[in-house]
């Protein structure tokens, strides 16, 4: 063998070598990402960390495929924990993105990957849709992959509060896949956000609850696909709150919690529980259980205080100990913690944020019937929508909407517990979840503390330590 052979087959052992090194290396921090949680999962960030670095120093090492299932997992982990500044997660992407490229080969995954990991450094980031287009592009119309891509993309509009273009988006699942893949699992994504739309825009909430239970339907299949779990825990949790918002309570807890149980068979994913835990506690606030309801605050707390991927999580748990100082009668002390979250929201020009705030100070000054107060709320929120949300709704179809949206706020303000057809729910007197311990439902809520952190009363621990 003359020195030019051996010369290359030391190029492709060494090649060979080094992505047998890289695969081997990346399926076990992919199993890492999904078998550990919490200090586990977080005392491995460095490594993940490493890994992504060297993918992209090395992208003749790298499987593409396996580089976008590592980058999901990546993505969740930042939206989790954060602290992955340094990791050129991009620049391994783009780098595989161009080598299947100039193979012709698929790259449809990468591009989602990427527009997931984008969505984890902000929500609304310049790059995510791009990356979605491209992965839509990429992708044949009507397979699995694609309607991976077509949720992951109506998800972004529901984001952004485009719901309109969202309902469009998730309507192409409908009409351009085929009907055996449609009706065995992708039939259950598209009645969930179609019915996520209709409520988060006020539209149609009876026909939500309507999709939403055909959704849940699926539920017997989900046990071996973590996409249906996602989208079915996704399902309860909204039937769980047009449940309280028909006042039904006792449903709504146990929605959130079936809801929450399907949630926990997926990795771990803080932001997602928050949210279960700050809506758990607004029907029990409505019920009078503000010890559990403040054990709920705690933890919603802790996972936003954790979580990188906080969306407007951490000022809905500053409104929600505001609500409960309301319950317990400090309503001075409710306004302030209102105030404050909406200079918050105001300083870094997140009008939905604003809006959200004024829309409780309203229902603070309905309360105490500060009649003269109310007017200039009102003029405020008017203000806000013109500054913030007029691009995507106008003002117009925001007053269409009243219509839905006055007896929602009428029923939230009324104190008696009578549902939407003025028949009496069942009576709730404790929170059946695993949380509290035996007889902590009856504790009285300015002695309650939840795991050393020695929050008394209302007060909002966020006051120091939450940023928005």
């Amino acid at each position: 063998m003359d020195h030019e052979s051996v010369t290359r087959w030391k190029q492709r052992f060494a090649a060979g070598r080094n992505q047998a090194f890289w695969a081997t290396n990346t399926r076990m921090l992919t199993d890492d990402a999904r078998d550990n949680r919490g200090e586990d999962l977080r005392s491995k960030l460095k490594n993940f960390t490493y890994w992504a670095e060297y993918s992209a120093k090395h992208p003749e090492a790298t499987n593409a495929d396996m580089l976008a299932d590592f980058v999901e997992d990546l993505s969740r982990i930042a939206g989790n924990y954060g602290a992955l500044d340094e990791a050129d997660v991009i620049t391994a992407l783009d780098h595989a993105i161009e080598m299947r490229q100039r193979d012709n080969g698929p790259t449809s995954a990468l591009h989602r990957a990427k527009a997931r990991y984008l969505s984890t450094l902000q929500l609304e980031h310049e790059g995510r849709e791009p990356a979605l287009v491209a992965a839509l592009n990429d992708a044949e119309e009507g397979t699995a992959e694609w309607g991976d891509v077509v949720v992951d993309y109506t998800w972004l509009h529901l984001d952004v509060s485009r719901y309109d273009r969202a309902m469009e988006m998730i309507d192409r699942l409908r009409t351009a896949m085929p009907e055996d893949l449609f009706e065995r699992k992708y039939r259950c994504a598209h009645l969930t956000m179609s019915a996520v739309a209709l409520f988060t825009s006020f539209k149609d909430l009876r026909k939500s609850k309507e999709l939403l239970e055909q959704a849940c339907g699926y539920e017997a299949n989900a046990r071996n696909d973590l996409d249906l779990c996602r989208w079915l825990a996704t399902a309860f949790h909204y039937r769980a709150r047009i449940a309280e918002v028909q006042r039904d309570f006792a449903k709504a807890i146990s929605l959130y919690l079936r809801g929450k149980e399907l949630q926990d068979r997926c990795p771990e994913h803080l932001k997602s529980v928050g949210y279960i835990h700050l809506r758990l506690s607004e029907p029990l606030l409505a019920v009078g259980l503000l010890g559990p309801a403040r054990q709920h605050l705690d933890a919603a707390y802790r996972m936003f205080l954790l979580s990188a991927d906080h969306s407007s999580g951490r000022l809905q748990v500053e409104l929600g100990f505001a609500a409960l100082s309301a319950a317990e009668g400090d309503f001075g002390g409710a306004f302030d913690t209102v105030q404050r979250s909406r200079r918050k929201c105001r300083d870094v020009d997140f009008w939905r944020g604003e809006l959200l705030c004024l829309g409780f100070q309203l229902a603070l000054q309905v309360r105490r019937r500060q009649v003269s107060s109310i007017l200039g709320t009102l003029i405020d929120i008017l203000r806000t929508i013109r500054g913030g949300e007029l691009g995507r709704n106008n003002v117009v179809r925001l007053f269409g909407k009243l219509p839905v949206v006055l007896p929602i706020v009428v029923r939230r303000m009324s104190s008696r517990l009578l549902r939407e057809d003025g028949t009496k729910p069942a009576i709730l007197s404790r929170c059946p979840c695993s949380l509290h311990e035996a007889g902590s439902d009856r504790q009285s809520p300015r002695k309650s503390r939840q795991d050393g952190l020695g929050i008394r009363g209302g007060r909002c621990p966020a006051r120091r330590h939450l940023r928005l």
